[in-house]
């Protein structure tokens, strides 16, 4: 069963009501004098109406930000997670900030219990990178705290967030099209988790690119296995099960790929020669594995930049009214070994 945290009314909810802004409901709810005696009146008549309580002291707790930002962090054994906390952290202590990060672990009940300990202990601003299946109203919830809040990776819910990740299927689309023009008319893609929007958006690209070549997608052919090193190993074992196996496979990620690679050495075999593997995320590993993993790349360095710089924009200005950012960064190729040779053109 999901957990979700216990919301309310939100100061959303009262400008609907009332016809105002966000804006004039928080002046509102601080006593004002810049409001209208009539607005102020509306304002309140349509809080009442809705059952909001206004927290004063928290109110006062926000006026008085804190120098602590919260991270939450999905899953600390993906080395990509890694790394972008490792570049968010450096980016938020060069601002004068410390970060207060957690891991849930994909756990929406651990998830719920860290949002209320981060809101507890006033942070100035959130970065996350969601649990799966986190309900849509969270990052909603989230901003009617006053906590300005950047989701990382993992889009969630509206335009109207604060987004930083990546062009997920213009990526897959340039990775599949790589083992088409070498000569691969049959690509499995490993890592499809039903529901999971990034795996949709990673396999529409792959099936973007086969579909462009006239190629099919068998359904086996679409690997529905975790996104961890066990679900890569399981990946191989079922594409050298198949009749018409695959030649080639494009992972959800480079820790997909990474089991790819250990199973096909278990089995005798070499990735680029018996089985073509692309991952994605270009982790540090990935140029140092046997073969040398070709992969995406977009920069973990560069993603948790942009996140914190989004984060630190939005607490100097001190609103959340401003349209919310969306950027998902473009991925380049990194050609390595394992996607195999150049295919040979004829003379």
């Amino acid at each position: 069963m999901q957990r979700k945290i216990n919301t309310g009314a939100t100061i959303q909810d009262i400008a609907v009501k009332a016809g105002v802004s966000k804006s004039t409901v928080s002046l509102v709810l601080q006593q004002s004098p810049k409001i209208k005696a009539q607005t102020t009146a509306r304002v309140m008549a349509a809080a009442s109406a809705l059952g909001y309580v206004y927290n004063q002291g928290a109110a006062n707790l926000r006026q008085r930000r804190s120098n602590t930002i919260g991270m939450i962090i999905n899953d600390l054994t993906n080395p990509f997670i890694v790394e972008l906390l490792v570049s968010v952290e450096h980016a938020l202590a060069k601002a004068g900030y410390t970060t207060f990060m957690s891991h849930t672990a994909e756990d929406l009940d651990m998830q719920a219990r860290v949002l209320q300990s981060m809101r507890q202990n006033n942070v100035a601003g959130l970065i996350m990178s969601p649990a799966l299946d986190t309900p849509k109203e969270i990052p909603a919830t989230i901003r009617s705290w006053g906590i300005p809040l950047v989701l990382l990776m993992r889009p969630l819910g509206g335009s109207g967030i604060d987004t930083v990740g990546v062009d997920n299927r213009a990526g897959f689309k340039v990775a599949t099209e790589h083992l088409v023009e070498r000569g691969h008319k049959r690509v499995a893609f490993a890592g499809m988790r039903p529901g999971y929007t990034v795996a949709h958006d990673r396999s529409s690209g792959y099936r973007a690119a086969m579909a462009g070549h006239g190629l099919p997608v068998d359904d086996s052919w679409m690997i529905d296995v975790p996104i961890t090193l066990a679900g890569g190993r399981e990946a191989v074992r079922r594409i050298f099960a198949m009749k018409h196996r695959p030649t080639a496979v494009v992972c959800y990620n480079d820790l997909v790929a990474f089991g790819v690679l250990h199973e096909l050495d278990k089995m005798g075999k070499r990735a680029g020669k018996h089985l073509a593997v692309i991952g994605c995320d270009n982790v540090a590993a990935s140029e140092h594995t046997n073969p040398p993993l070709t992969t995406l790349s977009a920069g973990a360095d560069l993603i948790g930049s942009l996140a914190s710089e989004v984060l630190l924009s939005r607490l100097r200005e001190s609103s959340m009214d401003t349209p919310g950012v969306q950027h998902f960064e473009p991925m380049r190729l990194i050609v390595r070994e394992s996607s195999g040779p150049p295919r040979q053109r004829r003379v």
